[in-house]
């Protein structure tokens, strides 16, 4: 049961933290520089809902993973992926609500900037959470 767990915490902690930096590195930055910013709204309108269901459900997918592997051998590095994982996933749960608000705010109002801010400061707390659970769990020694 244990190289199942391993084997879905690391699809899920990959995956996402590939999304996240491909997200942040590469489309966020060049987008705006891209297109127009009406198209560039729009596009960002249509990734991000798509975006944080990719995060719900692999930081679902890495949750069940290190769940299932916490029985195992390495129980208290196993106990910090678990950690690692419900933080993960109520960051990413809590972005897509602020998202949700954001959608309803014209792009002008103060109230979207200050949503956005913390949306961007969600999505790195989630990338830096995931990004040490991943080096922990390739270091751990129990």
């Amino acid at each position: 049961m244990e190289r199942w767990g391993r084997l879905m915490w690391r699809i899920g902690a990959g995956v996402w933290l590939g999304s996240m930096f491909f997200l942040f590195f590469v489309i966020a930055p060049n987008v705006f520089r891209v297109l127009p910013e009406a198209m560039a709204g729009q596009l960002v309108d249509a990734i991000f809902p798509i975006y944080y269901r990719i995060g719900l459900v692999f930081g679902g997918l890495l949750l069940l993973g290190a769940a299932v592997s916490v029985g195992t051998q390495r129980v208290r590095a196993r106990w910090v992926l678990v950690a690692a994982g419900v933080v993960n996933f109520l960051l990413v749960w809590w972005a897509d609500r602020i998202l949700a608000h954001m959608t309803r705010l014209a792009s002008t109002r103060a109230l979207f900037h200050a949503l956005h801010q913390r949306s961007l400061i969600i999505g790195a707390a989630s990338f830096v959470v995931i990004l040490f659970a991943v080096v922990f769990e390739a270091l751990a020694v129990d």
